[in-house]
């Protein structure tokens, strides 16, 4: 694994900085031209797309709850409980998140307020052709749940029949609306609904789409925000480990691993440390770790683009470095972890201490792990169950307080040239 020595202004960190998968022109149209089809074609049309691309070797993409209950029943008792927990942990920690409607007095009685609803349905998008993702289903569906969402929509392409852990998942959950599609077939489906030839609706649109997908889900989602609300735009995996002399350079390395895995490439795996001895210490651990692994060609790929060890002067340029990468995940393993943590200002999620491995937080701990990438954690955050409510503001006006403001509100109508803004509230007085 290459060591480098950086600043906060090198080149090496403005180039991991500009790091980004663009779509060509030819997947932009293909996505144009399918969610255009989808819109117009319907549930018929939803059903060829599935056909062709998502291995449906039926007329009906609907999954139906037999065929759930059937995957989920050879989910292996060690793999349900495992799931069951992390069901849990993940409920416990977002029912920290719900808000609460309030209300305000002023003078003249004035009511002023904010009301909180959840949304009514949600879409959610599950991997299922590079890979299986249980996790997915679990981390987008349980903070909708606890918002108190009514409809979870899953779409998914799938391989023969659905995964055994995604359908245990689904029953635990009370998800019973599950679709056999992908691709930014799938994501029109959700974003615009179905009707059938008679003008039937089989699908009802919804309000809002999470979860990850390949480049074709992810370009139409972005198509449809407007159209409906999304969460993010996911980039390439990554992981920033920040690492002294006290860290285990062998935990070092499998943390960096563990996202280099993931496939397309781009992802980024870095360690800064302030210590050169620990740098070469880090690099032969990730080159035994590679040499080792079943994806040996794989791993190597993101390394050589995206793998690096940064060898800093001091921990406020190491510090530096880390809040202008952003990452998606950054682990402190350092002699003062905690007191380095809250200097951390842009990160997706942290893991401190030299025993908080990143999967934890995948798979497990609670928190969420649809995480802001490609530096996007500078102004996004994880997502929670706050995505998943609408606040809508409450103002309530008594005779008197209209009265006695109506001139000043209309003062500011008429010189934005607003007339009848104007005349709205005068005619009141």
């Amino acid at each position: 694994m290459q060591i480098v020595k950086a600043t906060p202004n090198s080149k090496e960190i403005e180039r991991i900085c500009g790091r980004e998968v663009a779509p060509s022109r030819e997947i932009y149209n293909k996505v144009v031209d399918i969610l255009a089809d989808i819109k117009k074609g319907g549930y018929a049309k939803a059903v060829e797309y599935a056909q062709k691309f998502d291995g449906l070797e039926r007329k009906n993409i609907r999954v139906s709850a037999r065929e759930i209950a059937k995957s989920a029943a050879k989910c292996p008792a060690d793999l349900q409980k495992a799931l069951k927990q992390a069901i849990k942990n993940v409920r416990d920690f977002h029912q920290n998140q719900m808000e609460e409607s309030w209300l305000m007095e002023g003078k003249d009685g004035v009511v002023l307020g904010q009301r909180i609803r959840p949304m009514k349905r949600v879409g959610l998008y599950v991997p299922g052709g590079a890979g299986i993702y249980p996790s997915t289903v679990i981390m987008n569906a349980v903070p909708a749940l606890v918002a108190g969402v009514q409809d979870i929509v899953v779409v998914t392409p799938i391989k023969g029949e659905i995964n055994r852990a995604v359908a245990f998942v689904l029953q635990q959950l009370g998800i019973t609306e599950v679709y056999h599609i992908g691709g930014a077939q799938a994501i029109g489906l959700l974003a615009y609904g179905a009707k059938d030839a008679k003008g039937k609706t089989i699908v009802e649109r919804v309000d809002k789409i999470v979860g990850p997908g390949n480049v074709f889900a992810a370009v139409a989602k972005k198509e449809v925000f407007g159209v409906v609300d999304i969460d993010m735009v996911a980039g390439p995996s990554e992981v920033l480990v920040m690492a002294d002399k006290t860290a285990d350079p062998d935990f070092v390395a499998a943390d960096l691993l563990s996202q280099a895995e993931h496939g397309s490439g781009f992802e980024a795996a870095i360690c800064i440390t302030d210590d050169m001895e620990t740098a070469q210490m880090i690099s032969a651990c990730v080159d035994v770790q590679v040499e080792n692994s079943p994806k040996k060609e794989l791993l190597q790929k993101v390394l050589d683009n995206f793998g690096r060890i940064l060898v800093v002067k001091d921990w406020f340029d190491g510090v530096a470095i880390a809040n202008k990468i952003a990452p998606e995940h950054l682990e402190v393993m350092t002699d003062e972890a905690e007191s380095m943590a809250a200097q951390i200002e842009n990160a997706g999620a942290v893991f401190i201490g030299h025993w908080s491995s990143e999967p934890v937080g995948d798979y497990f701990a609670g928190p969420n792990h649809v995480l802001p990438t490609n530096g996007t954690g500078r102004f996004f955050s994880p997502l929670g169950v706050y995505d998943f409510l609408k606040r809508m503001s409450i103002i309530r006006y008594s005779e008197k307080a209209i009265k006695k403001n109506a001139k000043a509100i209309a003062a500011v109508a008429m010189e934005e040239g607003f007339y009848h803004h104007a005349q709205a509230v005068l005619k009141r007085l």
